[in-house]
């Protein structure tokens, strides 16, 4: 037959729809398009009449047919879901619920025909099916091959068929309204199938259900037989069998059973009239005769005779009275329930004597206690005995679940018909009181427990000894709890109340609202409880739970509440079921605390014993009593490894964390952290656990339950303790992953903001709600203490602060560390509160840190730390650099690793603004600030001599006598983090790379300013040398016990492998190695500093690094094969082995610093005696402490002699001492150099003469590379030149080299960094002295340079120079020098002012630097010097608009003429410089005649003034002789002589000048104010003050009259002559009236 079209389908359902219920013409109609969508699809009635068929036929072909079933199954889905749309609609019009369509659907005459229809086709297939096999693979066709064409083709039909109906049974969104159309959303309620399953089921045969997977799966197997699988004990077989049924065979089964109760079994009606005395003696043996017998137990297999005699005698009973089996099952569970109910009674009454003993709750402890210690368990076990045997030994207790249900259904119907009846007595009695109008009438009310607590302990008990399956009660339970749905509301109702958390509503009516709800949220939660304590469900759930049955109960209440835990069972998927479980224990833990009292009790049953440390000594060894719990739900054994217990506990640890009931069970979070860190052992030599000791489920329960779970305790310190005492055997890394889980997905309302509104709904909250709520809580506590904190506070807020951060460190140190981001003024308050947190809190804060400077593992954009145009850092990272250090020098235990790793990957990375932080940490922690500098150009001369001695000297000079307290555990701490695990070596060679990487490889695409790139280049190197030198200082190697040099050498990758395998060039890999080296050419001299005696055998660790063929052959291959021609291998390892220290010893600055620390400790030693030589410090002291405010007491404390005195005393004097130690020892060790030096001249130098090629070759390979490291290499270029020269080593050209560094010089200038252009200015000015030197000074010539090979010059340079032959053999004369000197002061003049002429900000930047440095030897010639003024001029003005050009212009312009004035250009005409200080002097004079013409003109002005106003004073009186005459006061007319005393020096010249408040500063500025408007310095004053009144302090009662005074002064007009006569000079303009103040 042919396929109907779409439209045919529709126009006749469209007649079916016409008529309700439809005609038998539109049913038969419709039949017959049925029918022939069937054929074409199935060609069933054409296989049926043609048997012998070819195979080749193509209507018969599989791949056709298949197509047209396919075609046919669209067309009969279409047209069923068309009309199940309009039926839909007609139904909606009818106001039919949703659960009558179903219902209706089910007897609608269409679907009833097509499902008749698919019958009766199928059954026409199935006798072709009987000797072939299919199988369904997804939805297409799968056919089993077999030998003949003919069996074939002869179930493929039969497919196409099932291929059909799985196309109706699919689901489809045909709920929905037809005008909404395709367009409706389509949700899990609204798809549902075209045809009912049910139906289908009903109707259709099994074997062509299973072929469409339409029958129902078996039940899954329980955990207990499993067990007994496993085990392979008794039932083993069976439970495999059970787990291998098929839906086939399930069926099958069940319908044997079907049939078996409804032909065979016998319905007996007793009477219990007639069988009355079996009963009694049935019960009379339950109660009484089980107990009198002897020991029965459950096991029928152990032989004793007792129990048989009991069986024995219930059959007898049984059998003599012709009792009904099902009525002595239904005893013997009342029996039980009976016993059951005894012993939890009299354990209870043991327990607690008062009246409510018998109302209290069964939670589990008092269920678990009284079952684990029963006296007599004989009746118990005789009982279960029995009653197994009377259900028939059957594992699912299919009988006892139904007397079990029965006994639930009466108790909720009695309940039902009890509060129906209370309810209508209640309704009578409120009737009557209105009509009576008055009445106290009571109205009877619903009981209060609809269950007795015994029914739910007898049938968690029968389910735990495995005599009923607790699934097959749930039909029989009436739970009218809608625990999801329930708890779905709470988490709403929840959200809603913590987004109103911290805001502030001013409402009133607002705020009654607030009230009301609250209200009715109480009475909600009461309604609550009231429903779970009488649900069922619930109450097998917590008695399951008390038998210690984790899983069953879990799976039981999962299965009561969620639907899909059954099709998660049905579809063997293990992830939903667990899910499923955890949601439902979740759902009850959040809304019932009982229940998780429950939960949180069977936790600490478990492990009772292994937290123990007894163990499992403290069991009961009484065999008085004896428990009756099953020994599978026994507590783990002491000695059960932690990752069996983590697999355990996960779940319900889960479900406790996220519900947040832990809270009520402090002693068990203690517990719990005090097992697993016992379980986490560490041996003598481990600091931290192994990962791979950690197994998934114990870092589960550690992120899950163990560290969120802080968040919902109280604020203590005692959780904090006992959980980082387990965290700290943790690696950081797992510390900080666990911080990281406890963060996700946001703090505080953070959470709530990132959840969409399905997140609601569905309950499923990333993170649990009690957590939130104690994070919105602590942000506010904390915001409140950060608002009032200060320094006068800090102890106090301080304490409270941290006292916030115990239970929710992350979001008080977030929230810290955002403050001080933006106010940096808060670091030291921070880090000085920091001293009362814990060290959890601590180790959090390392970790919010690193959060904080990006190293977080959140992703997403990364802050910039740089400003617009990368000039400068960013305010945040500005102020976390600081915080960073000054926070590990306080707490240098807390962990580095994170913060040094983190920065590691960002240089790795090539990224430079995190320089700062590494920075913060060597200075600020590791106390090396003495070493670093803000930029070379600010290094004065005593910093530079500072840095050529020792490690003291350096610290001494470096600010200027101020010392820096050092925190040597932070600065030991900080070196063995960075020694550990190569980082520190690490670190130098990413810093070395990231160089190059700066200058070429610079991320972003856009161009960078040159002097962004020039300030990166140079903090790179800055703090590459700071790192390098707090490395390989072995200061401390004494007080740590510890070989510094032994932990870097062993780092420290060879000098061959630096250059060829790291890509360092040759500079940079000797400044890394120059350490070692130095350390392995004096190590004798070093042993003997140290105390031990002398050493003449090398450390191993040194050998790699010491002078050897090995490394000369590694120095070779630094350098290209044609610079050896002219440099030596000595030379160069001379050069680059020594040091600053090794060839200069600044001897004045020593001498200077040993006396200015001898006058410090001769002043503390003065102060410390006392006496009259110390009143002047005394008097310096108590003026200080006065002028800053301090009391009286205060005062004469800061006179004494402290601790503080006492400490500086001794630092004092240990430091001269060693300074004059250091001294000695770097003079020997100059000393010894130069020797050595000497000793090696003959391998310095190629050729005792000048080849013209060894200047440059040194310049270029060594002088260069060198000298723009830092500041001692600039240094020790010059004086290695100096000690060479002063050598005269055969060969070495000093004049040559001094022009290759003067045009190296000048060319560079236009390509170098600020710090490069400072390290050039200081080579560059120790070159020039000695030029200048011998230039200007024919003596100095004469001894240091005439005759010396350094004079002598290569043939080559003479002729270029047009110098004579006698140059080449002996040496320049004074005058060719002056030729010279006058070429290379031009050449850096011409380079000088073309970079200040340049347009490019870094030229002119260099050049300023380079000759703000040099400005005392450079310029000497006027030529040079007048145009460099000139170039300056346009750099000073107001239009440059580059202000720090600008200021540094003015600065060196400044210098030059001064040290022009001071005779510096000494090749200045002497008739220039005699006119220039006549034409200076002239300009001075005439500053001063301007100055006093000013001051005469003030005065007259102000004498003018005195005479408009009148002799007489502002209040009319005349001011003729008032000497007898007193005011109103008694006191005489006149100024007080008090106030015209002269001012007494302070006592302390050097003492601080005291700096009042802003508002007292206001008011006392008016006496100074005043005194310069006395003196004419104001035109106008502010406040009106008399003449008799001007100076001296103003007294109250003078500021009461001055305000009398002001107030009468109002008038414009005050009468007499003194007003006509003002009055008039008004008018004529000449007079003004004071303005007066704004401050009254």
């Amino acid at each position: 037959m042919s396929l109907p079209t779409l439209q045919e389908c529709q126009s006749a359902l469209s007649n079916c729809l016409a008529d309700s219920p439809p005609t038998d013409e539109a049913i038969q109609i419709w039949r017959q398009l049925i029918q022939r969508c069937l054929s074409h699809g199935t060609s069933f009635d054409d296989h049926l009449l043609s048997t012998s068929s070819s195979p080749d036929d193509a209507d018969n072909n599989a791949e056709v047919l298949t197509s047209r079933a396919k075609e046919a199954g669209g067309v009969l889905s279409d047209s069923i879901e068309w009309y199940l749309r309009q039926w839909r609609d007609q139904q909606q019009q009818n106001d039919s619920d949703g659960s009558d369509l179903q219902k209706q659907l089910k007897d609608d005459a269409v679907i009833c025909a097509v499902v008749e229809s698919l019958w009766l086709v199928g059954c026409l297939l199935d006798s072709e099916e009987d000797n072939s096999t299919t199988q369904v693979k997804n939805g297409g066709l799968s056919a089993d091959v077999t030998k003949s064409d003919g069996d074939k083709t002869s179930h493929v039909p039969y497919q196409c068929l099932v291929n059909i109906i799985k196309d109706l049974t699919a689901s489809r969104n045909w709920m929905t309204s037809s005008k909404n159309g395709d367009d409706a959303m389509e949700t899990d309620e609204n798809s549902q199938p075209l045809i009912p399953i049910v139906s289908l089921q009903t109707t259709l045969e099994l074997s062509l259900l299973q072929s469409a997977n339409l029958l129902p799966n078996p039940p899954p197997t329980t955990a207990k037989a499993k067990a007994i699988k496993a085990r392979g004990g008794k039932g083993g077989a069976a439970a495999a069998v059970a787990a291998d049924d098929t839906p086939v065979d399930f069926v099958h089964k069940k319908l044997k059973k079907i049939n078996t109760d409804m032909y065979y079994r016998q319905h007996k009606f007793n009477l219990l009239a007639e069988e009355s005395e079996g009963y009694a003696k049935l019960l009379s043996f339950f109660v009484v005769g089980i107990n009198e017998g002897g020991t029965a137990g459950e096991d029928d297999t152990n032989g004793d005779s007792s129990y048989k005699e009991a069986r024995k005698y219930v059959r007898e009973l049984i059998g003599a009275f012709d009792l009904d089996p099902n009525r002595v099952l239904d005893l013997a569970l009342d029996a039980l329930e009976w016993e059951l109910n005894e012993i939890m009674t009299s354990q209870q009454t043991k327990k607690s004597s008062s009246k409510s003993a018998a109302n209290e709750e069964w939670g589990f402890e008092a269920i678990n206690s009284a079952m684990s210690n029963v006296q007599s368990p004989k009746v118990v076990n005789t009982l279960l005995a029995i009653i197994r045997e009377l259900d028939g030994n059957s594992r699912t207790g299919r009988a006892v679940a139904h007397l079990l249900g029965f006994k639930y259904r009466s108790y909720n119907n009695r309940a039902a018909k009890i509060a129906a009846v209370a309810a209508e007595k209640e309704k009578d009695a409120k009737d009557a009181t209105d009509k009576a109008g008055s009445g106290n009438g009571k109205s009877a009310s619903a009981p209060t427990r609809i269950y007795p607590r015994s029914l739910f302990i007898s049938t968690a008990f029968l389910c735990a000894h495995g005599l009923v399956d607790p699934h097959n009660l749930l039909p029989h339970l009436n739970s009218t709890l809608n625990l999801i749905d329930t708890y779905k509301t709470h988490t709403t109702n929840t959200i809603k109340r913590l987004k109103k958390l911290g805001v502030v509503s001013l409402n009133s009516s607002k705020a009654d609202k607030k009230d009301a709800k609250e209200d009715a949220d109480d009475h909600e939660s009461a309604d609550r409880d009231a429903a779970f304590q009488n649900d069922p469900v619930i109450g097998i759930f917590r008695a399951f739970l008390a038998m210690g049955d984790w899983d069953r109960s879990a799976a039981f209440l999962a299965h009561a509440t969620l639907p899909e835990f059954d099709s998660a069972v049905k579809d063997s998927d293990g992830d939903k079921m667990f899910s499923a479980m955890e949601l439902a224990v979740l759902a009850a833990c959040s809304l019932s605390d009982s229940v998780g009292a429950d939960l949180c009790a069977w936790v600490g049953a478990m492990i009772k014993y292994v937290s123990n440390e007894n163990g499992d000594s403290d069991k009961s060894t009484s065999t008085s009593r004896a428990s009756i719990l099953p020994p599978l739900n026994s507590p783990f054994p002491s000695e059960t490894p932690l990752s069996e217990i983590s697999a355990v506990l996960i779940a319900p640890l889960s479900s406790l964390s996220a519900s947040g009931v832990v809270r009520l069970a402090q002693p068990l979070y203690v517990n719990l952290c005090r097992l697993y860190n016992k379980k986490l052992a560490l041996t003598n030599s481990e600091s931290e656990v192994d990962v791979k000791c950690i197994d998934d489920n114990t870092m589960s329960v550690l992120s899950t339950f163990m560290v969120p779970s802080l968040s919902l305790f109280p604020s203590d310190t005692l959780l904090p303790k006992e959980l980082w005492s387990l965290l700290k055997k943790l690696p950081y890394t797992l510390r900080y992953n666990l911080y990281s889980a406890w963060r996700k997905p946001g703090l505080e309302k953070g959470t709530l903001r990132s959840m969409l509104p399905k997140d609601f709904k569905s309950g499923k909250i990333p993170k649990p709600l009690g957590n939130i709520e104690s994070e919105i809580e602590t942000g506010i506590a904390a915001r409140y203490v950060l608002k009032r904190i200060s320094k006068e506070n800090i102890k106090d807020m301080g304490r409270q602060l941290s006292k916030t951060s115990h239970n929710n460190p992350l979001v008080v140190f977030t929230d810290i560390l955002a403050k001080i981001e933006s106010y940096d003024n808060l670091i030291l308050m921070m880090v000085d509160t920091f001293q009362f947190a814990t060290e959890l809190s601590l180790d959090v804060m390392g970790y919010c840190l690193l959060l904080s400077l990006g190293g977080g593992d959140e992703g997403g954009h990364r802050r910039s730390g740089t400003k617009m145009g990368g000039l400068n850092t960013e305010q945040w990272l500005a102020s976390l650099e600081t915080f960073t250090g000054a926070f590990y020098k306080k707490f240098p235990d807390v962990e580095l690793r994170g913060i040094l790793i983190y920065l590691a990957a960002r240089f790795k990375d090539g990224e430079s603004s995190e320089l700062g932080v590494l920075r913060s940490l060597i200075k600020t922690a590791g106390g090396y600030g003495f070493v670093d500098y803000d930029s070379t150009a600010s290094l004065s001369e005593l910093q530079l001599d500072g840095r050529c001695g020792s490690r003291l000297l350096k610290r001494e000079t470096s600010s200027f006598g101020v010392v820096d307290n050092i925190n040597r555990n932070a600065s030991q701490h900080l070196r063995a983090v960075l020694q550990g695990g190569d980082l520190g070596v690490m670190m130098l060679l990413l810093l070395s790379q990231m160089r190059l990487k700066i200058l070429y490889t610079k991320a972003g695409s856009g161009t960078e300013h040159v002097k962004v790139i020039g300030n990166a280049y140079d903090d790179c190197e800055a703090v590459l040398c700071l790192l390098l030198e707090f490395l390989s200082d072995s200061s401390d190697d004494q007080a740590s016990g510890s070989s510094t040099k032994e932990k870097f050498a062993a780092s420290m990758p060879s000098l061959a492998d630096l250059h060829s395998k790291y890509g360092l060039d040759a500079a940079v890999a000797w400044m890394l190695c120059r350490p070692l080296i130095r350390k392995s050419m004096f190590f004798k001299d070093d042993s003997k500093l140290t105390g031990k005696s002398s050493q003449n055998v090398m450390p191993d660790f040194l050998k790699r690094f010491a002078a050897s063929p090995e490394m000369t052959t590694s120095c070779e291959k630094l350098l290209p094969q044609g610079a050896w021609k002219d440099l030596t291998p000595s030379m160069f390892q001379a050069f680059y082995s020594l040091s600053i220290y090794d060839i200069l010893c600044p001897e004045e600055r020593y001498n200077i610093e040993i006396g200015r620390l001898k006058k410090e400790v001769e002043r503390l030693t003065i102060l410390q005696k006392g006496g009259h030589a110390a009143l002047g410090q005394m008097s310096a002291l108590a003026a200080a402490a006065a002028a800053a405010g301090a009391s009286a007491n205060e005062v004469r404390q800061a006179t004494a002699f402290t601790m503080v005195h006492r400490e500086e005393l001794d630092r004092l004097k240990r430091n001269v001492d060693q300074l004059n130690k250091d001294f000695q020892r770097q003079q020997k060790r100059c000393e010894f150099v130069t020797s050595m030096l000497e000793s090696q001249k003959e391998d310095l130098i190629c050729s005792e003469e000048s080849n013209g090629t060894f200047a440059s070759a040194f310049m270029t390979f060594c002088i260069y590379p060198r000298c723009f490291l830092s500041p001692e290499d600039s240094l020790f270029c010059a004086q290695f030149i100096k000690v060479l020269h002063r050598m005269k080593l055969p060969g070495f050209s000093t004049i040559e080299l001094i022009d290759s560094i003067v045009n190296a010089a000048t060319g560079s200038l236009y390509c170098m960094t600020e710090d490069e252009a400072g390290n050039l200015a200081i080579f560059l000015n120790e070159i020039w002295k000695s030029v200048n030197s011998w230039r200007y000074n024919n003596d100095a010539f004469s001894t240091e340079l005439k005759g010396s090979p350094g004079s002598k010059l290569s043939k080559a340079y003479a002729e270029a120079n047009n110098i004579g032959d006698h140059s080449i053999t002996d040496g320049i004369t004074h005058d060719d020098f002056k030729a010279l000197y006058t070429q290379w002061h031009s050449k850096i003049g011409v380079s000088s002012i073309g970079c200040l002429a340049s347009s490019e900000y870094m030229h002119t930047r260099a050049a300023l630097i380079v000759l703000s440095r040099i400005v005392l030897v450079y310029p000497t010639q006027p030529k040079v010097g007048d145009k460099i003024l000139k170039s300056l001029s346009s750099l000073q003005s107001e239009d440059n608009p580059r202000p720090d050009i600008r200021a540094t212009a003015q600065g060196y312009c400044s210098q030059l003429t001064k040290a022009r004035d001071e005779g510096m250009w000494k090749e200045e005409n002497i008739a220039v410089t005699r006119a220039r200080q006549e034409k200076e002097k002239a300009k001075a004079e005439e500053r001063k005649k301007n100055l006093a013409l000013q001051h005469e003109n003030m005065k007259k002005e102000s004498e003018a003034i005195t005479r408009e106003i009148g002799d007489g004073d502002r209040y009319g009186r005349d001011r003729r002789d008032d000497r007898g005459r007193f005011d109103d006061r008694g006191r005489p007319w006149g100024p007080d002589p008090r106030s015209h005393q002269q001012r007494v020096p302070p006592m302390n010249a050097s003492a601080p000048v005291f700096t009042p408040k802003v508002g007292a500063q206001r008011e006392l500025g008016f006496a100074d104010r005043r005194e310069h408007e006395r003196r004419g310095g104001g035109q106008e004053r502010d406040v009106y003050v008399p003449p008799n009144r001007r100076d001296g302090p103003v007294t109250r009662r003078q500021e009461e009259g001055r305000g009398e005074r002001r107030k009468r002064s109002r008038s414009p007009d005050r009468g007499g002559d003194d007003s006509e006569h003002q009055q008039a000079k008004r008018s004529r303009g000449e007079w003004a009236p004071p303005r007066r103040s704004a401050r009254r």
